[in-house]
C-alpha cells in the first residue's frame, strides 16, 4: 500500500502552491476555480492537493499539525533554512533534537496559509 495524496485547506491555495513548487520541488499539475484548487505533484508521484476552505469555515488545524520533509543530510537542512530565509519566509532556528532515541536536525517554518512545515535529518 502507498500514500497517494494529502489534501490541505488553506485560505492561501496560490502562494501556499507556489511555496512548495518553488522549494519543495512539487510540480504544479492543475490550478482550478480563482486559485481556489491546486494539484501539485512530487518527484515520487505524491499528490499534495491545496484547496479553499468552504463558505463561512476556516482553515484551522489542530495544535502540533505539521507537514515533514526529510533530507539526507544534516548539511541540507541548514542549507533549506536558509533558502527559506533569503526567501523571506521566517524558519525558526535550526535545531538538535532527540525524539525516541533518534537524533536529528530540524527546523519548522510557517508557509503562507498559516501551514507548518518541519524539514529534518537523523544525524549520523
Amino acid at each position: 500500500m502507498k500514500l497517494n495524496h494529502a489534501n490541505l485547506v488553506t485560505s492561501e491555495v496560490a502562494a501556499l502552491a507556489g511555496f512548495f513548487t518553488s522549494h519543495f520541488g512539487f510540480e504544479l499539475v492543475a490550478m482550478r476555480g480563482k486559485d481556489a484548487f491546486a494539484i501539485l505533484r512530487g518527484a515520487d508521484g505524491f499528490a499534495l492537493n491545496l484547496m479553499i476552505p468552504g463558505k463561512g469555515e476556516a482553515a484551522t488545524y489542530p495544535e502540533g499539525f505539521h507537514v515533514g520533509f526529510f533530507v539526507d543530510s544534516p548539511g541540507l537542512v541548514r542549507r533549506k533554512q536558509a533558502e527559506l530565509a533569503d526567501a523571506g519566509f521566517a524558519p525558526g532556528e535550526v535545531q538538535e533534537l532527540t525524539r525516541g532515541g533518534v537524533s536529528s536536525t530540524t527546523f519548522y517554518c510557517s508557509a503562507p496559509g498559516g501551514i507548518l512545515v518541519e524539514v529534518s535529518s537523523s544525524q549520523a
